[in-house]
């Protein structure tokens, strides 16, 4: 029987949630085989599964496809490099930049399958299908949200609040809502704060410092059980707004830079309060603006995302699309980075 080797390369210990639903995905047929390779932040993260750390070892192993969340591949390795993305977030700069590395994206959505066909056809060295997100498929979108609260040792009565702010220095809100989520302690709110691995440290350091009574800080990678568990998603420019999606409950955004209608979008801090109550007493005000949202850039919901990236795999292999692409040797620049990546 043939047996698929895959491989998984990731340069951020986020993207370890990404790639674990597709993992499973593989492992159900019994003969394929998953190894891991971590490079950059996520080089001494531990992985769920089998790793490697060189070059010569992934030579030796002849991956079927290498498959990642991020935005480089080492090109000089075996197998079909496929860009299965980092989050939902496509207005994000850079996120249409064409860099050579890759033979295959596959895209969450209609949004971006649009857009990535336009440049298939004028790079000509690469393909698309659209799969929907792997990262998704674990989500259980009629799960009981009191009894995921108490598994987390939240009390079912209070209104869970995820904060999940961006890192980026110019788009985060985490310096300026500091003090109005200071000032809520004494609010019926169970506050979750999950903050990027790249977040300023002192900011972190002074959220950590709030009463563990009205707030819990995660530092799980896997954001999906948190946001199962909340009433309501606090961001800003963040791509977890659009996975938030799924749940289809009340969204605040601070500033957002794009589909401002997914919830109550606010300017000044000391609007955060009225946001909440807004929120609460109406949760269904943006309903219809969200599954529109969620229609153009996730529109499945079946839990077997991961399913048509491997499927989407054998199709461009076993077709010999990948075979007439044109190839060119990325940039010096790339060239670099990739081998200082992996040595």
């Amino acid at each position: 029987m043939f047996k698929r080797h895959y491989l998984f390369f990731v340069t951020k210990p986020y993207s370890i949630s990404i790639l674990e639903p597709l993992q499973d995905a593989i492992e159900q047929d019994g003969t394929s085989q998953v190894v891991w390779f971590g490079a950059g932040s996520a080089k001494h993260t531990i992985l769920p599964g089998k790793q490697f750390k060189t070059t010569i070892e992934v030579d030796k192993y002849q991956p079927y496809a290498v498959i990642v969340p991020g935005n480089v591949v080492p090109y000089f390795w075996p197998g079909l490099k496929v860009q299965i993305f980092h989050g939902l977030g496509e207005e994000k700069r850079g996120h249409y930049r064409i860099n050579g590395l890759f033979d295959l994206y596959c895209t969450p959505g209609p949004a971006m399958t649009e857009k990535f066909e336009k440049l298939a056809l004028k790079h000509r060295n690469f393909l698309v299908k659209e799969t929907g997100w792997p990262k998704l498929d674990h989500f259980q979108l009629n799960v009981d949200r009191g009894r995921r609260k108490s598994e987390l040792g939240i009390n079912p009565e209070k209104t869970v609040i995820l904060y999940a702010p961006t890192f980026s220095p110019r788009y985060t809100s985490a310096g300026n809502l500091f003090k109005e989520i200071q000032m809520m302690k004494d609010r019926p709110y169970h506050w979750l704060l999950k903050f990027h691995t790249l977040m300023d440290q002192e900011l972190s350091s002074n959220y950590r410092s709030l009463n563990e009574d009205y707030v819990t800080i995660i530092d799980d990678q896997n954001i999906i059980p948190y946001m199962e568990s909340s009433d309501i998603l606090l961001t800003d420019t963040s791509s977890v707004a659009y996975e938030f999606l799924m749940l289809n409950r009340p969204i605040i955004t601070y500033r957002a830079s794009a589909r401002f209608g997914k919830g109550v979008n606010i300017i000044k801090p000391h609007e955060l309060f009225g946001a909440i109550i807004r929120s609460l007493e109406d949760p269904d005000e943006f309903t219809e603006n969200r599954k529109f949202y969620l229609e153009d850039l996730h529109p499945y919901n079946d839990g077997r995302s991961s399913h048509r990236v491997l499927k989407a795999i054998d199709e461009v292999i076993f077709s010999g699309e990948s075979k007439r692409l044109t190839r060119h040797l990325p940039t010096f620049d790339i060239r670099r980075k990739l081998k200082g990546l992996v040595q």
